[in-house]
């Protein structure tokens, strides 16, 4: 697979200087690595759904690759076939979507940029006010890459966050609902906006760990090829 993150992304982290730039010498994260996209597809661009990914933060450090922005380089050949919830239910749904080639289709990345955990996750709302409303990381990455269909697995992570939507022209459509998802009830915050580029669906859940696999890629699969 051609990862073309760094290509995209080295000199968007280095111009907004994260980690030591003023919001983030102020933000409580443990880890101040800010960490590129996971991957960016070479076939992202000609893809039929363009869809990107969004995590929460990583665990522990990234290595650095330029002044000012980090990277898994010494890991991400392992999490490309690790079964961490994350990258397996990811995977399968970029593999159902397209083919066994289709992690190569699509955008992985995180939410925010720095860590404050080896572990279990302990994300701040002063990292989050940070790296989104003030650096604005993840709404310029999602600009540069114009997807069609967003996904967050960040439901449980502050979603107030998420409300306001930078590159949004118009709301074309809003549903907030559980849906089944074996036996638990899975939030689900659908949005359809109008941007500069075209209609793009928004979409903020739970993370993946501790649901039932395969209704939750279901569900996540289907979401993509509705219209």
């Amino acid at each position: 697979m051609q990862n073309l993150n760094k290509r995209f992304f080295i000199p968007v982290f280095d111009e907004l200087n994260l980690g030591e730039n003023e919001y983030c010498k102020k933000c409580n994260a443990c880890y101040k690595t800010p960490l590129l996209p996971w991957i960016v597809g070479a076939d992202y661009e000609k893809s039929e759904y363009k869809l990107m990914i969004i995590g929460k933060p990583h665990r522990g450090e990234g290595k650095r690759v330029s002044n000012n922005a980090f990277f898994m380089d010494y890991c991400i050949d392992w999490l490309m076939g690790c079964r961490w919830p994350y990258w397996s239910y990811s995977r399968q749904i970029a593999q159902n979507l397209y083919d066994l080639e289709g992690m190569n289709k699509i955008v992985l990345t995180n939410v925010v940029k720095c860590s404050n955990t080896d572990g279990k996750d302990t994300t701040t709302r002063e990292m989050m006010d940070a790296c989104i409303r003030k650096n604005g990381v993840i709404w310029r990455e999602i600009s540069l890459l114009k997807p069609k269909n967003i996904l967050f697995y960040t439901y449980k992570l502050f979603p107030e966050y998420l409300k306001d939507i930078p590159f949004q022209v118009e709301l074309l459509g809003e549903k907030r609902e559980f849906v089944k998802c074996g036996a638990k009830a899975m939030p689900w915050w659908e949005r359809l906006i109008m941007t500069e580029w075209g209609k793009v669906k928004f979409l903020v859940t739970c993370h993946p760990e501790r649901m039932r696999k395969v209704e939750y890629i279901k569900l996540i699969t289907d979401w993509v090829k509705s219209c």
